[in-house]
């Protein structure tokens, strides 16, 4: 029987699933949602694969059978590459595309060999810290984008959704370049039916973290 009212689950490791989350409220205007914030671990990029690993099974596991979630999304690139060739029921991953060009995190590039990747190391973590000051973030972007040679490529695809909630900025300093979300990929495969037309959220973390809550307020309501 199709379960009209389902609870959708997103992981992320910090703030970056909120970019996620924005589209899908957009896509059904309506939901049950948890938004879970591994924000102990944060970020995901610099953890080894196994351990990765482990981790996103536990939360996967823990967002299915304690918290009851329907279907769980991992909103995270990086984690993501981890179960390429996994099907579990119920969950959502994000996909990649071998003819694109991805600029992501060290550890995405590590786990996907053949696709064509422009790493860094320690942005993920800067957008997360710096998210509400514009005037830094940009400053910081502005240097990585020149670093990594970005505003030479006609098309990037960004691979963390840490990046996607800041592509405005992004565009401004490549502004002859298409950028691509790849957390758009995702949208399609969804197809969820609310049969009360409200808005419900419960926000979790692995530590609690008032002011990264904050945050995620904030984003959300932008």
């Amino acid at each position: 029987m199709l379960n009209i009212n389902p609870t959708i689950a997103i992981i992320d490791s910090g703030i970056g699933g909120v970019a996620v989350l924005k589209q899908i409220i957009a896509k059904f205007n309506a939901g049950n949602y948890i938004y879970f914030a591994d924000n102990l671990f944060m970020p995901y990029g610099n953890k080894t694969k196994s351990w990765l690993k482990k981790r996103v099974e536990h939360l996967i596991n823990l967002m299915l059978t304690t918290y009851h979630a329907d279907h769980v999304i991992i909103a995270c690139n990086t984690a993501s590459t981890l179960f390429i060739d996994s099907n579990f029921p119920n969950v959502t991953k994000m996909e990649f595309d071998e003819t694109k060009t991805y600029f992501a995190t060290n550890l995405t590039k590590q786990n996907l060999p053949s696709l064509r990747v422009i790493a860094d190391k320690t942005l993920a973590k800067e957008v997360e810290k710096n998210i509400l000051n514009p005037k830094l973030l940009k400053n910081t972007l502005k240097s990585h984008i020149k670093k990594c040679h970005l505003d030479d490529l006609s098309e990037y695809v960004l691979g963390c959704t840490h990046y996607e909630l800041v592509k405005d900025i992004f565009t401004e300093f490549c502004p002859n370049t298409n950028i691509v979300c790849n957390s758009t990929l995702i949208l399609d495969k969804l197809d969820f039916k609310f049969a009360e037309k409200e808005l419900n959220i419960v926000f979790m973390f692995s530590k609690k973290d008032l002011n990264l809550e904050n945050k995620i307020l904030k984003i959300l309501r932008s």
